[in-house]
């Protein structure tokens, strides 16, 4: 999931931005013809705005563009290629202009956002034969909204713990394996933090917090659609992760504008465990000097339970061919371009055939056997239309918390009042 939640974010820009698709709903999907769709279901030149990172992601991305005029020589896709932060700060309004390219990158954590600018995929994926069971059911699931699927992954991923063999193996702590609990997690971070190391490192970060209150206590940050920060095992959950930093000691404080703090902490062999997605890993295990371990979140009372997120492309509203849009996404989403992106360590792929690919990219013991026990006990992340909001307060002030400058309580009560109205 390329700009995962430890990447800097523009969020108060972005969040402005997602005001400006309130008109999407009243203009529907009449437009100028210039969102960027000529011709008809076979023949069309089409953009696609997605968030690169710079001229090397940019070639690699055009390949899976390409796919599209190998499979429909009529149809062409050129790449609009911006970064991370630029894409999101202007998609709200891109999209609410009636003027938006045909296929849209589009994030499952901000699709509650953007939905109503995006075309529902059901009727296409039904009259050209998209399988839904070809692809990881978390994330097929994580891009739909009210029922529809607005978007086709290409990337997927539960939340899952990389460890740092060699600091397990000197402390003489077993190595975690699926079906370990939280008490042996604990135990086994306490015993890992001496000698200027820690444990664990945490963040305040979306995924990853709702992720450990879930397999804690099982809470939802959303209730019938609503925030439920407040909710008694939210909060206890939360309590708990907090803990980490405040009372157990397992992991160090949490600087506040520093976004990748987390994994560098982990990749400089600081921190004996982190929290992190498998689209990471192969980009992880290139930074470190260590033998790279991945293990499943911990079970709570209930069981080992984490969230999966990911990404995949969109149809505008405003586009004048969407049978060719979506034929290019039937492309760009297929086997071969999946392949090549596992294999490049650039996402850990959606569609289930080429997952093969991705673990023999990897080259991680254990790899295989954590993510099939972590995607069986997953669920995405179903998130508000405000959850930009949302996300911008849990990290200002779910990083006072974690550092033991508000109590935990407090801190998801002013983020409820501040942004619960709104969800």
């Amino acid at each position: 999931m390329r700009g995962t939640p430890a990447r800097a974010r523009r969020w108060a820009t972005a969040a402005l931005s997602v005001l400006a698709l309130t008109a999407v709903a009243a203009c529907g999907g009449g437009n100028d013809g210039s969102g960027g769709g000529s011709g008809s279901a076979d023949k069309a030149d089409l953009t696609w705005s997605f968030w690169v990172a710079g001229t090397e992601d940019q070639a690699a991305w055009q390949k899976v563009a390409d796919q599209a005029h190998t499979d429909h020589p009529g149809i062409t896709v050129k790449l609009q290629g911006t970064t991370w932060d630029n894409y999101w700060a202007k998609v709200g309004t891109l999209l609410a202009s009636g003027k938006a390219p045909c296929i849209m990158g589009m994030q499952s954590l901000r699709l509650a956002s953007y939905a109503n600018a995006l075309l529902p995929l059901d009727d296409l994926m039904t009259k050209y034969g998209l399988k839904t069971e070809d692809f990881d059911k978390p994330i097929m699931d994580g891009l739909k909204a009210d029922g529809k699927q607005i978007a086709i992954p290409y990337d997927s991923g539960p939340m899952v713990i990389f460890y740092n063999r060699d600091l397990f193996k000197a402390a003489g702590v077993a190595e975690p394996k699926p079906g370990w609990t939280m008490d042996e997690f604990t135990a086994a971070a306490k015993k890992l933090t001496s000698a200027g190391k820690t444990g664990f490192v945490t963040s305040p970060g979306d995924l990853g917090v709702t992720s450990w209150v879930r397999t804690q206590t099982g809470a939802e940050p959303l209730a019938d659609g609503k925030l439920a920060l407040t909710d008694p095992k939210f909060e206890e959950g939360f309590t708990t992760y907090a803990n980490f930093v405040k009372t157990d000691k397992i992991a160090p404080q949490v600087p506040s504008g520093n976004p990748d703090f987390e994994t560098q902490q982990f990749t400089s062999g600081k921190a004996a465990m982190q929290l992190n997605g498998p689209w990471s890993l192969i980009d992880v295990k290139g930074k470190v000097k260590f033998d790279l371990g991945i293990a499943p979140i911990p079970a709570g009372p209930d069981g080992s339970k984490t969230y999966t997120a990911g990404s995949g492309f969109g149809i505008s509203r405003s586009c004048k061919t969407p049978d060719a849009a979506f034929q290019a996404i039937m492309s760009m989403t297929s086997e071969k371009p999946l392949t090549t992106l596992a294999v490049a360590g650039r996402a850990y792929p959606a569609r289930t055939v080429a997952h093969p690919a991705w673990f023999t990219a990897v080259k991680v013991e254990g790899a295989k056997e954590t993510i099939d026990y972590a995607s069986e006990n997953s669920v995405p992340l179903v998130t508000s239309k405000n959850w930009v909001q949302v996300a911008d307060l849990l990290n200002r002030f779910g990083t006072q918390a974690l550092n033991g400058e508000i109590p935990p309580d407090q801190a998801l009560k002013t983020i409820q009042d501040q942004a619960g109205a709104g969800s």
